[in-house]
């Protein structure tokens, strides 16, 4: 094969991580037998723009001046025109068979484009998180660590937010022209996956590490010997380490050896030692017992770390991303929060024990050690798989479609949390994947056109009205394949669930009949649908075998809007008080599942006198809790941007369902969610969604019986540091694996799906469900709630949005009377209709 490699940075030029991949890449397939090539920038002796060949031990280099470009507010850093022009020059030169890019900030993303309008297949490894982040690194300026999910912040990065967004969206629009995407680890992976990458164009390709056995024996020490390798850059820990080791308070002998690193400002247990080469480091790692990491940045991987663990050491690290793949928590080194200089003063604290650290040494790597041999392997195998073109067929097929799903038209029959968790957060990944969305209410006067116009419509607890079924009847008949696709978040189309639903009881006769009628009226429209979608797996699983179509199962998510609010309540520390635990309820619907925990409740106050309890929206409490009414907080429904800071302010979330509830096992986990996002952990009872949600003691708790909740509330109430340790791993699980990104890539694929079955079996055939429809006109003033965070605030006269929406409807409703239909469809629903 010819193989070329780009790498903004090289060595001798330039040394780091992501420089020496490209470089090892070049050197061992040349060994291999194959040709290799490398175009990469040059920030010394080269004037900016200014070319040199080299010849670098039989790899033939094109080097080229970028010192100019490094900057990360530069446009230049990313899209670089100038640049680009050059490297195609030198590609039609070499005329390889694949192009392998790597680091190529400064160099300019448009040579992706470049390489695939030249029918070379391109591979992209993505050494940081520099596709998503102008500063590499997912730290903003003031060095505070970002969300990991760049949607779900309002971090300005280095140039303001517009330009953050707008490069984002131009770089996504390159990386399109990329064949594989690679990452140095799982972990790096799931994170950039989570920003949008594509998940079926990934693939991970670790770094390896020399795994050469040493002759160097460990010293057995007497006390601990703590060592620190990563400078004075900020980046890397050196100001939090500073302030750690002033607050910590370590066993006495206690040594911290700071390599290549200023001691000044340490205490006197500290001490300066001078770099070391590489054939030193096994002497090095020989005399200490623990690494710390101290990373603020985010590491795409971290060799040192996995280095040290397979010489016997600990270590401490933060949680940045890369090595705490490589780390069991309290098995061989801790885990610590990012930029949390206490945080870390308690891990060195612990770790200066010998009796502590002992246990920790020689466990090795939590992951498996990749050698560079190995990472060689497989490189090579995925070049010749890429060659061979496998898989490509059907993500041509797939991609073809794509491009025909511009439009999508979600109709909704219900509002609120629901409306937003399946028709705005969709809505919202869409827009994040290119797709135009539109949200319409089932009456809106433009159903219809909105309808015939769309690439796919998906009608969301719509119940059956004549208008809503001729609009079904004529997208059949449309000349263009248009899916019809239904979608429910609980199983109220079954008409047999009705039996078994207590909370019915506490309506009279008349709203009784008209709750039934409406399962009635959603089952019809459910029937003309060609695809399901359903928020949980026993959703899908009945929309399979009572509709006779393919179901697919499209989680309840994260949206990039709840994510900010979150944000800034997380941002916020709790308010001051005491320990507190808080379930609030959405609906007036909960009382039994309530009911269901309040004697373990009862127990948890009864042994802490000191905890509070939070209940918040329509629940009620029973006598059981009577002698604890000093200690509850009754707060009201709040709207949905106010819930992150109440749950910000409970130290432990409360997720109860009576389990023998068939219609409870539909409902999703949204309570761990919406808790995760402020790193509130969850105990939660056993139903489906939250036992997939939950890894047990790591991103919250379940419990079924009264002692288990009684067990999982008094250990987490009596252990601060688990609490925060379990909300950290709630909050990243949350965003890495239901990210408004990933949700518009798994909608848009679940459409596409929908297509291809429509175009192979047609639309679906006459439904033998006896129909229920009402018969309903269109209405003008039948608008969508507005999410938008600008839409909760009030506007000039004080007049919340909503409140303003409804009035324009009230005059919509005298337009209609004075001015006819027309007229009143421009004024009105031009304004209140959800178009985002």
């Amino acid at each position: 094969m010819r193989i070329l490699q780009v790498s903004a940075h090289l060595p001798p030029d330039f040394v780091s991580g992501g420089a020496l991949v490209p470089h090892r890449f070049a050197h061992e397939l040349r060994k291999r037998g194959h040709e290799s090539f490398v175009f990469a920038g040059r920030l010394n002796d080269l004037a900016p723009l200014e070319v040199r060949d080299e010849d670098d031990d039989g790899v033939p280099v094109r080097w080229i001046g970028n010192s100019a470009f490094i900057g990360w507010g530069d446009r230049k850093n990313f899209d670089h025109p100038a640049i680009a022009s050059r490297f195609e020059e030198y590609l039609l030169e070499v005329d390889p068979d694949i192009v392998h890019f790597h680091s190529i900030q400064t160099l300019g993303a448009q040579m992706l484009d470049i390489a695939k309008s030249h029918g070379y297949p391109t591979v992209v490894t993505m050494h940081d998180f520099w596709w998503v982040c102008a500063r590499q690194f997912l730290v903003d300026r003031d060095g505070e660590p970002c969300p990991l999910v760049v949607s779900c912040g309002e971090c300005e990065c280095e140039a303001g937010r517009e330009h953050l967004e707008n490069r984002n969206e131009w770089l996504a629009k390159r990386l399109e022209s990329a064949d594989l995407v690679l990452f140095p680890s799982a972990s790096a992976r799931d994170v950039l996956v989570a920003n949008g990458v594509p998940l079926e164009k990934t693939a991970v390709n670790e770094n390896g590490i020399d795994v050469t056995e040493s002759d160097v024996k460990r010293e057995e020490l007497p006390y601990v010997h703590f060592m620190y390798t990563g400078g004075d850059a900020e980046m890397k820990g050196y100001g939090v380490l500073k302030k750690a080791a002033q607050l910590a308070k370590v066993a006495p002998g206690t040594v911290l050896d700071l390599y290549n690193t200023p001691a000044e400002g340490f205490p006197s247990w500290a001490q300066h030692q001078p770099r070391y080469d590489r054939d030193e480091l096994p002497e090095v790692f020989a005399g200490h017992d623990v690494l710390i990491l101290p990373s603020v940045m985010r590491e795409s991987h971290s060799i040192v770390t996995r280095e040290a663990l397979r010489a016997g050491l600990a270590v401490i690290a933060t949680d940045s991303i890369g090595p705490e793949e490589a780390i069991n928590h309290g098995t061989n080194g801790m885990i610590v929060r990012s930029a949390d200089p206490v945080d870390l003063a308690r891990a060195i604290e612990k770790m200066s024990d010998p009796e502590v650290t002992r246990p920790m040494l020689n466990q090795g790597s939590a992951s498996k050690i990749v050698s560079v041999d190995e990472q060689i392997d497989q490189i090579e195998d995925l070049y010749t798989d890429l060659l061979a073109g496998e898989g490509t067929s059907k993500a041509a097929v797939r991609d073809g479609v794509r491009t025909l799903i511009r439009n999508v038209l979600i109709v909704i029959g219900i509002q609120g949390a629901a409306g937003r968790y399946r028709a705005h957060f969709p809505a919202e990944g869409l827009r994040m994947r290119g797709v135009e969305p539109t949200i319409l209410h089932f009456n809106s006067p433009l159903l219809e056109q909105e309808a015939l116009d769309a690439d796919a419509v998906v009608f969301y607890r719509v119940p059956a009205t004549y208008r809503v079924l001729d609009v079904i009847k004529k997208i059949r008949e449309s000349d263009r394949i248009i899916p019809i696709v239904g979608d429910v978040d609980d199983l109220i189309f079954d008409p047999d669930i009705v039996s078994t639903l207590d909370n019915l009881n506490r309506l009279d006769d008349a709203e009784r009949e008209l709750w039934i009628r409406g399962v009635h009226r959603y089952r019809t429209t459910f029937e003309q649908c060609d695809y399901f979608i359903g928020s949980t797996e026993l959703i899908s699983a009945e929309a399979e075998r009572l509709l006779g179509v393919p179901a697919q199962r499209f989680h309840n998510g994260v949206g990039a809007l709840l994510a900010r609010v979150s944000e800034r309540a997380l941002n916020q520390p709790r308010s001051e008080g005491p320990p507190r635990i808080g379930f609030f309820s959405g609906t007036d619907t909960h009382d039994a599942d309530w009911a269901s925990i309040e004697g373990a409740i009862a127990r948890v106050l009864d042994s802490h006198p000191d905890v509070e309890l939070w209940l918040g929206g329509l629940v009620e409490p029973t006598e059981v809790l009577a002698p604890y009414e000093n200690r509850i907080k009754r707060f009201p429904f709040v709207p949905w941007h106010e819930l992150p800071a109440l749950l910000r302010d409970v130290d432990v979330c409360l997720a109860p369902l009576t389990t023998e509830s068939h219609f409870n096992e539909a409902k999703s986990a949204i309570k761990w969610l919406e808790a995760a996002l402020v790193e509130t952990p969850t105990v939660a009872s056993p139903s489906q969604p939250f036992v997939e949600a939950i890894r047990p003691r790591e991103t919250g708790m379940i419990a079924a019986t009264e002692d288990e909740w009684v067990d999982a509330l008094t250990t987490l109430l009596d252990d601060p540091a688990l609490r925060d340790r379990m909300g950290r791993a709630a909050k990243r699980q949350a965003l890495l694996e239901r990210s408004p990104d990933m949700q518009g890539w798994a909608y848009l694929n679940i459409l596409i799906d929908a297509w291809l079955h429509v175009a192979e079996h047609g639309h679906k055939e006459s439904s033998t469900f006896p129909p229920v429809v009402d018969d309903e006109l269109a209405d003008p003033t039948a608008g969508v709630e507005p999410y938008t965070l600008s839409a909760q605030r009030s506007g000039p006269a004080g007049i919340p949005a909503l409140v303003r929406v409804r009035q324009l409807a009230q005059k919509g409703v005298h337009s209609l009377r004075t001015e006819g239909v027309q007229p009143t469809v421009r004024k009105v629903v031009g304004k209140i209709q959800g178009r985002l």
